[in-house]
C-alpha cells in the first residue's frame, strides 16, 4: 500500500533550506520514502485522536511529524526539527495539533 505525501507549507520551506545540506537531505528523503511505503507503521503514534505520528532518527537527531488519512491513503507531512529540548518538542507538537484542529473546523 502506497501513501501519497501531502506537504504543509512549513515543511516545503524547510526542505528548500535542507537542500543545502546533503546529509540532512539524504536522511529526510529516507524518512519520506519510509512514510510513503509504510504510512502509520513508519513512525510512532503521538496523538491517537488526530492520528499524528513522529519519526525519529538518532544520527543526525531529526524528528519529523506527519498525519495519516487512511481513507484517502495520504500522509500529511508537517515539519521536521533537529532534536531539541523536551519543551521545544512539545511546543512543536502543540502547534501542529492546533493547525490540524483549525483545518478540520
Amino acid at each position: 500500500m502506497v501513501y501519497n505525501l501531502v506537504f504543509d507549507e512549513v515543511i516545503l520551506d524547510q526542505l528548500k533550506k535542507a537542500s543545502k545540506n546533503q546529509q540532512v537531505k539524504i536522511f529526510l528523503a529516507k524518512i519520506l520514502d519510509r512514510i510513503e511505503e509504510k504510512g502509520p507503521d513508519a513512525g510512532k503514534l503521538i496523538d491517537s485522536v488526530l492520528k499524528l505520528y513522529e519519526v525519529k532518527m538518532m544520527h543526525p537527531p531529526i524528528r519529523l511529524y506527519y498525519l495519516i488519512e487512511e481513507h484517502k491513503q495520504e500522509a500529511y507531512i508537517f515539519e521536521y526539527e533537529m532534536k531539541t529540548s523536551e519543551s521545544k518538542q512539545q511546543n512543536t507538537i502543540n502547534k501542529i495539533r492546533n493547525k490540524i484542529k483549525e483545518s478540520k473546523s
